[in-house]
């Protein structure tokens, strides 16, 4: 029965992602903007990943899903920002401001 159900959303999670694939192209097609087209991709790939980590939870498809995720993240900012690495950073000084990190640690990654 597992083994049923794992291949079952192994192969909705593949349809999943061929759909995305269709979405972004057809979403690049309309706006003619690939960022909009990359954000599609990337919502859906995120999805499949959390359907294949439901099936069956192991630590290599943790590691998958949580890859997506990052690479998501950092094209978001990308797009958002124009440069992935100056977008993660402002994001992470955004964070430091909320969390009250102390003005020295602000210093240390100022230096590089």
């Amino acid at each position: 029965m597992s083994g049923s159900w794992t291949a079952t959303v192994d192969t909705a999670a593949l349809a999943v992602t061929g759909l995305g694939v269709g979405l972004a192209a057809f979403v690049l097609g309309r706006t003619r903007t690939p960022g909009a087209a990359l954000a599609v991709l990337m919502e859906v790939l995120t999805a499949a990943g959390l359907l294949r980590l439901a099936a069956a939870p192991t630590v290599t498809r943790a590691l998958a899903a949580a890859g997506v995720v990052v690479v998501r993240r950092l094209a978001v900012l990308g797009i958002r920002g124009g440069d992935p690495v100056a977008g993660v950073i402002r994001h992470l000084r955004t964070l430091s401001a909320r969390v009250r990190i102390p003005r020295s640690a602000h210093r240390m990654v100022d230096r590089s």
